[in-house]
């Protein structure tokens, strides 16, 4: 089962995933990289006007295999 690693990354947070996790197929590791995405951005849009994150898909070399990412903003028309 192929190997992967999950970086996420915004303005203010950064965390390189040193352990990884192992998933069956490309669209899994994808669809668990945008259900990370999903969770950060239930947490912390409620402490933020605007949110852009990003979550690195790496393999066994390390190697960038994708980048997913997610942009969450209100503004207000006065």
């Amino acid at each position: 089962m192929p190997h992967y690693f999950f970086d996420i990354n915004d303005h203010d947070l950064s965390h390189r995933d040193d352990e990884g996790s192992d998933w069956p197929s490309r669209e899994a590791a994808q669809a668990h990289a945008m259900r990370i995405l999903a969770d950060i951005a239930r947490d912390e849009a409620r402490r933020q006007d605007r949110l852009h994150l990003f979550v690195t898909i790496r393999n066994e070399s390390r190697a960038v295999l994708a980048i997913a990412s997610l942009a969450v903003a209100c503004t207000w028309m006065e």
